[in-house]
């Protein structure tokens, strides 16, 4: 049965997509197009294809940097009109009709000039759907024939160039848009998502994609081709008002419940939010969340915002927030900010989670089988509120955040434990209980100032940062445990034990970075180009600890204080991290062309570190003092060729170091847990870490091809001197001592990974292509019972997806992932274990008949070592209906096969352990949605929409030379590169 139920879903795409094909051959058209004066190949000319019956617009494309066109699948024995557009040229037009005889039209040139006049008696003054303004790309809704509820993503998706992926992530000819901005400013928290499947198409004047300097890196190291690619959605005058969201309410079988509530409103400067849900089907319950599943677009190819099955225990949720944000600018700048927001939650949850845990330990000589089953109940209420301003210019950038949280907890569990040894049977038993109330406040403050003025004839380049942060938590907690040894009697041990704990812990920081240092130290010298930045990073950190234990005597029938628990302890930290950078850039471009970057780079870095703890007890009183001298070194390189594709690398080294804490030096045991017991080590020294981290990216850039190619490589390498190790001893009941100690050869650390993607975009199908591939090698040297091992961990993962659709009937998502855990250990009688995992996921939406969504969804987990396995189907019918489409009604049937568990397999040095989770089960669902959404206000009658050509870029824009100066290509519209 579960065989034909996936046929069913991977066959049903293909039904579909063989009804709506047609068959039959198609065109093409190609050519050169130059300035008919200087006989000077034209980038970025527009070439339109129009339908000559109705205008209906087929196709479109740029020319590349040689001025050439090649556009595919094209009709035949059909009329067409193929209009030239170049700014400051005149438009040029000529009918053809394709046959079976001629599929293939050459135009071999095509020259525009500075004069009018017509290729043909043919002028069609048509929509230029995408065009190159300038450095900037500009694309014109008007000129995309949709449905009047269309959003910005449904017109996306139509454009060459721009790939809309499977995962939601936007690119742009191959470059991944960074930043998504509504009339140049972030857009309800800056998640394209918001923007692109909330604002409807009829509402937008133009999009604009450019690229802006990327001022997180150090202007001194900036790489004019490194930079972000932005997308900007302009809203026409009269939309720039507007109110969109979501409210829903669904009842279910199995007393299954939820609700949701999004409520969006914006003008020129203020933009506020109120949201809120509630439900049991473990829904996530953050505001990005909520915001991001609840968008208008009712084609949703990844059915992300459903009951989550895979969560651990049944979670119920109640939440409610606003967020406010507000310009003191109308400027449609993102460049010049000058803008204050705030955000409030309130959240109140209850997890009721069961677990059962099956693990193997190895021992020398022996195998310890250890059963545990735990429930447990997690109640919590949190309120957060979070308020910033930030103020920037072309040379100035000033921000200020606070943010203070409040929560209550409430927590119980019970569980059971029994360990077994091979060949010998039970060997001890434990039963515990605990329930606990605690109750913490934070409060957060930060300030940074950055005057980013690069100019090397002063000495105003520099940065500083202030960060301030308290917490405290206050617990009560009883905790009952009886632990029966049938291999040792003598360890069996009964307690029933109170806590009662309070902590505190305040931090501070400051740091300062300058990048004027070679100017200040050598004035006008060049120092052979090299630059020199400084950075120095200071923190200070005081921690408390209180502690009142207390414990049952059986004979009094009273708590009497644990002594030995029962301390006070406050530890402070004193930490210093000076860097002195010396770097030198290599640039070489031919305009239009190919550009190349190196950047070499030695950074002198050095930590300072003091700590002190006092302590009741007396060997934690601990005075210490560290200094570390840690270099480091990095080389990049990125060469780019103009429309073909780019290619980046990265080298760098570095090194970090650490101490060991005052609980692997001298810890506090809890008799609580009585199969772990840590005995830590006085003698414990620092470690260091030394790292090699190398990566190579490569990304096919280009507006002729209707594909797109991305590769990605990375590898890794590390090893720590005097790494901090346990060397662990079994008694006969299955505890065991951990004793800590260094080891001069420590770990040792080995990683790659590999990633692919392509797509292919066609007339109206998309076929996306992704695999990713990683391995791990962590050699770690350790002691079990006396017995030196080195235990290696080989972890390969890998994982491909294939997306494909067929406009907006069709949908299909494969994803296939096979997971290798090996662990092997070379010390003498010791065991070694292995596990491989297959996951398989796939979705299927069709969008038929009209107005309707049918979605399955299906999931596969199969773990061969621990021999358990996990089917989950779940299936959904959504009706949208009413003129606007803002009614929706949605039927879901939730684990349909009654198979779902969660199942989650580690391996580590010495130890393989299987858990299953409890989750949700089979349940249905009827949903009822409303989105109210207004947009401007409502068009006067008699005053429709009238195509016309872009208009030139608006000021604001073109008063930004800060986020262009170094970038070639601005001038004579050649254009930007994306």
């Amino acid at each position: 049965m579960r065989f034909l139920i996936v046929v069913l879903i991977f066959c049903t795409p293909a039904i579909v997509t063989a009804q709506v094909r047609q068959a039959g051959n198609r065109g093409s058209v190609m050519g050169v197009v130059k300035d008919s004066s200087s006989n000077y190949e034209l980038q970025a000319v527009t070439i339109t294809i129009l339908k000559k019956a109705d205008s209906t617009l087929l196709d479109y494309q740029l020319t590349n940097g040689q001025g050439e066109f090649n556009i595919q699948s094209l009709p035949v024995a059909t009329p067409i009109i193929i209009n030239f557009s170049f700014s400051g040229y005149a438009p040029f037009s000529k009918t053809i009709t394709l046959d079976s005889s001629r599929l293939q039209y050459d135009f071999k040139t095509v020259s525009l000039s500075r004069h009018y006049g017509t290729l043909d008696a043919v002028v069609v003054e048509a929509v230029v759907p995408i065009r190159m303004n300038g450095d900037t790309l500009e694309i014109n809704p008007a000129a995309f024939k949709l449905d009047s509820n269309a959003v910005v993503e449904d017109m996306l998706r139509r454009v060459p160039g721009v790939t809309m992926w499977g995962d939601g992530s936007i690119t742009v000819n191959g470059k991944p848009v960074n930043k998504v901005y509504v009339d140049g400013k972030p857009f309800f928290g800056g998640d394209p998502a918001i923007a692109t499947q909330n604002l409807p198409k009829n509402a937008i004047e133009k999009i604009q994609v450019y690229q802006e300097i990327d001022y997180t890196v150090d202007n001194v190291d900036q790489n004019p081709e490194d930079s972000l690619l932005t997308m900007n959605i302009k809203l026409k005058e009269d939309k720039k008002i507007g109110l969109f969201g979501k409210a829903g309410v669904g009842l279910g079988t199995d007393k299954r419940y939820e609700g949701d509530l999004t409520l969006q409103a914006y003008n020129k400067r203020t933009r506020i939010g109120l949201l809120g849900m509630g439900n049991n089907i473990n829904k996530s319950g953050d505001m990005r969340s909520i915001a991001q599943q609840s968008t208008f677009r009712n084609f949703n190819p990844t059915n992300r915002y459903v009951a989550n099955f895979g969560g651990s225990g049944v979670n119920k949720i109640l939440m409610g927030g606003i967020n406010y944000q507000h310009d003191f600018s109308d400027l449609n700048n993102n460049r010049l900010n000058n803008q204050i927001s705030g955000t409030y939650t309130l959240r109140q949850n209850a997890n009721d989670v069961n677990t059962e845990t099956v693990s193997q330990q190895s021992a020398s000589g022996t195998v310890f089988n250890n059963e545990s089953n735990r429930i447990s109940r997690n109640e919590g209420l949190n309120h957060s509120l979070s308020t910033g301003y930030n103020k920037k210019d072309r040379s100035q950038d000033f921000s200020i955040n606070a943010s203070f949280n409040a929560g209550l907890t409430d927590a119980s569990s019970k569980s059971s434990q029994t360990s077994s040894r091979e060949g010998f049977g039970l060997v001890s038993s434990n039963e515990q209980t605990s329930s606990s109330h605690g109750a913490n406040q934070s409060f957060n403050f930060s300030t940074s100032y950055r005057n980013k003025d690069d100019d090397e004839r002063n000495l105003r380049s520099f940065n500083i940062n202030y960060g301030l942060n308290y917490s405290n938590n206050t617990s009560e907690r009883q905790t009952t445990t009886n632990f029966i040894s049938i291999a040792d009697p003598s360890k069996s041990n009964y307690i029933d034990r109170l806590y009662n704990t309070s902590s505190s812990n305040f931090g501070t920081n400051i740091g300062f970075g300058y990048n004027a240092l070679k100017r200040l130290l050598f004035g006008n010298h060049n120092f052979w180009d090299i630059n020199i930045v400084f950075n120095n990073n200071l923190s200070y950190s005081h921690n408390t600890d209180d502690n009142l234990v207390n414990d049952y005597d059986t004979l009094t029938h009273n708590y009497s204080q644990n002594s030995y628990l029962t301390n006070n302890e406050g530890l402070s930290r004193f930490e210093d991290r000076p860097s002195l950078r010396f770097s030198r850039n290599f640039r070489k471009n031919l305009s239009d062309r190919y550009s190349r970057y190196i950047n070499v780079a030695a950074a002198i870095n050095g930590q300072l570190l003091s700590e002190q703890n006092r302590s009741d007890i007396s060997n934690r009183n601990l005075d210490r003092k560290f200094s570390f001298f840690l270099p480091g070194a990095q080389i990049s390189y990125s060469y780019k060729r103009n429309r073909r594709y780019e290619i980046t690398m990265d080298l760098s080294q570095n090194n970090s170091a650490g101490i060991p804490g005052v609980d692997q030096l001298y810890p506090i045991r809890d008799s609580t847990n009585q199969y772990s017991f840590s005995l830590g080590n006085p003698n414990l020294k620092p470690f260091y870490n030394n790292n090699i981290d190398y990566s190579f990216e490569y990304k096919k850039q280009s507006n002729q091809d209707k594909s797109e190619l991305n590769i990605r490589t990375s590898f890794k390498a590390g090893q720590t001197r005097f790494g901090i190790t346990d060397s662990s001893f079994y008694h006969p009941n299955g505890s065991r001592d951990i004793y800590l100690i260094n080891i001069e050869k420590g770990r040792k650390t080995l990683s790659a990974g590999a990633s692919i993607s392509s797509s292919f975009k066609l007339k109206n199908d998309m076929l996306q292509i992704s695999y990713s591939g990683n391995y791990a090698n962590n050699k770690t040297p350790n002691y079990i019972d006396g017995i030196y091992s080195v235990a290696t961990n080989d972890n390969i993962s890998n994982s491909l997806t294939v997306f494909y659709s067929l406009g907006d009937l069709l949908t299909v998502q494969i994803n296939q992932g096979i997971n290798f855990n090996n662990s092997l250990q070379t010390g003498k009688n010791l065991k070694s274990f292995k596990n491989t995992t297959y996951n398989t996921d796939a979705g299927v939406n069709i969008k038929y008949p009209k107005n309707f969504v049918i979605s399955n969804t299906f999931s596969y987990v199969n773990n061969k070592t621990a021999n358990q396995s996990a089917a989950l189907w779940n299936a959904f019918v959504t009706y949208r209906f009413l003129k606007s489409q803002s009614a929706e009604l949605k039927f879901s049937a939730m684990d349909i096969l009654r198979q779902n568990k969660n199942i989650s397999v580690t391996a580590n040095a010495n130890n393989l352990s299987t858990t299953v989770t409890n989750g949700l089960q089979q349940f249905y669902m009827l949903t009822f949605s409303f989105y109210p959404r207004q947009f401007g206000k409502p068009a006067q009658r008699g005053r429709g929409e009238r195509s016309r050509e872009f208009e030139q870029r608006p000021r604001n824009f073109d008063q930004m030379p800060g986020d262009f100066r170094g970038m070639p290509g601005r001038g004579g519209g050649r254009g930007r590169n994306f």
